[in-house]
């Protein structure tokens, strides 16, 4: 009677190997790799790595704790160096991740919480400290640099990295903070999404987010009438020039921003009432001068409003 063996592939030279079914350990007949039943069959008692899983916990809050500043850097000309080198820096932490979710395949789905759960504990306590003996103003405002770090930075480039974690974790993580933060949700955007942002020089950013907050198509009367003027009045001097090079550099974040700082439904008409009605008729009477002013106004204000005063440039005068 021929002995039961099981067809593998091994892992590390791709060749099928036929194994006796008795043997836990053995060796690759064509590249020689020592080999475990348990890497090909997990089962419920496999446990992760210690060192990862220690790795891990002390690092899982490294990418907001370490990086106070990097949204700053949230703009046309930095955003793409400063993401390649964030991503890189932090890439260690979910490479120690993934290793222990792969170690331990029965334990996916807990470790995934697990981890979800402790990096919104230190969250919490990160802000609990920064709050104390601080202005309540203040300390909202470094909540909300630090919502832009996760928003921008540290999910787009778990996610950028492709580990069998990254969406799964990172899923986790947007649920479990917007049940914590219902009025400033984040989503799940992707670097590639937010860098063409800054990219797509045929938007008018703010008016186009109003207008789709509103329901308004992309070709409305409005946001023809922007564009127009924009690639006519605006495009033929270099003052004009410089200005339109300053909005693409803001007004990306200024919309991201709207939406992390949990105001839209107020935001958003008020922009209406305040400055796009105005811009508008101003256009509509033949007053280009005016809807220019009017509209660097608003660019100024929302960024103060969105605590954006040190992201981009200052508008021309």
């Amino acid at each position: 009677m021929e002995p039961e063996t099981r067809q593998l592939v091994c892992p590390h030279c791709g060749n099928r190997i036929s194994v006796p079914a008795e043997l836990e350990s053995f060796s690759c007949v064509y590249c020689g790799e020592k080999l475990k039943l348990s890497e090909f069959f997990p089962t419920p008692d496999q446990q992760p790595d210690e060192k990862d899983l220690a790795y891990v916990e002390t690092h899982l809050f490294d990418c907001i704790r370490d990086y106070p500043q990097i949204y700053r850097s949230f703009t046309r000309k930095n955003y793409e160096s400063s993401f390649r080198t964030y991503e890189e820096e932090i890439a260690d932490t979910y490479l120690a991740m993934d290793r222990c979710v792969c170690a331990a395949p029965f334990q996916r789905e807990a470790l995934l919480n697990k981890f979800a759960e402790e990096f919104m504990d230190s969250w919490e306590s990160y802000h609990s400290a920064a709050a104390a003996g601080r202005r309540k103003a203040e300390a909202e405002k470094q909540m909300i640099f630090s919502r832009m770090t996760l928003a921008w930075y540290a999910i787009p480039a778990i996610r950028d990295l492709k580990l069998s974690v990254s969406d799964a974790y990172t899923d986790r993580l947007i649920a479990v903070f917007n049940r914590k933060y219902p009025d400033g949700p984040i989503t799940a955007a992707s670097y590639t999404d937010l860098l063409s942002g800054f990219r797509k020089r045929g938007l008018c950013f703010i008016t186009t987010a109003v207008c789709a907050y509103e329901g308004k198509p992309d070709d409305c009367a409005e946001l023809t009438a922007f564009r127009t003027f924009r690639d006519t009045w605006l495009a033929r001097t270099e003052a004009g020039r410089a200005l339109i090079e300053t909005y693409y550099d803001l007004a990306p974040a200024i919309v991201q921003a709207i939406g992390l700082c949990g105001r839209p439904d107020e935001v958003y008409p008020y922009i209406r009432r305040t400055y796009l009605e105005p811009c508008y008729a101003a256009l509509q009477s033949g007053q280009p001068e005016t809807c220019c002013s009017i509209y660097k106004s608003m660019v100024t204000h929302l960024k103060e409003r969105c605590h954006l005063q040190e992201i981009g440039r200052e508008m021309p005068s």
